[in-house]
């Protein structure tokens, strides 16, 4: 059995965000227990085709835990048909795959990257990581725009893992502005 799942609803999202706020507002769950895929950047093709189709057109998508999921299709059921919202489609998700990359010039941003990507959650690992640092004492006190740079730091990867650590660690690293992250596949 899946930890977690993606549940399609068909409806609005300004009405589907207001359903699922008052949900986890009654039940006092945290709201980062509830994931919209378009805010966190889904890869529609990691999905088979009929996700795919029905994600256009007035469906939208949620990766939920498996202890709220039944309660969330429950509620849908009792109430959503009131506000234009019906569950379509659930299905169980295990792992959550995306890449990410930077490059800094400030350490203190390299050292932003390294102490996320260093403390992954349980079950979450690295493939394809790689990383550069390099100095340049003879460019110290170059503007930040100009072609050479006192400090460079370069990292890229792959983090695959369970869905909650990977999504903790998604957003942490989204938190750090020079950080590109790579659309998010679920299996």
């Amino acid at each position: 059995m899946a930890d977690w799942y993606m549940i399609v609803i068909e409806g609005s999202e300004r009405d589907l965000r207001a359903f699922v706020s008052g949900f986890l507002a009654d039940r006092g769950a945290d709201p980062a227990r509830v994931a919209f895929v378009d805010d966190v950047g889904l890869e529609r093709e990691s999905l088979h085709e009929r996700l795919r189709a029905l994600l256009h057109g007035g469906h939208h998508a949620l990766i939920v835990p498996d202890d709220l999921a039944t309660a969330l299709i429950q509620a849908f059921e009792r109430g959503g048909e009131a506000h234009g919202l019906r569950v379509a489609h659930r299905h169980p998700v295990a792992t959550a795959t995306f890449g990410f990359a930077a490059e800094v010039f400030a350490r203190d941003v390299s050292t932003a990257i390294r102490t996320v990507v260093g403390a992954l959650p349980a079950g979450v690992h690295a493939t394809q990581h790689s990383e550069h640092e390099e100095e340049h004492a003879e460019s110290k006190g170059v503007e930040l725009y100009a072609p050479a740079h006192h400090y460079a730091y370069r990292v890229r990867g792959v983090l695959t893992g369970p869905v909650e650590g990977a999504l903790n660690v998604r957003r942490r690293l989204a938190d750090i502005e020079a950080v590109r992250l790579e659309p998010l596949r679920l299996a």
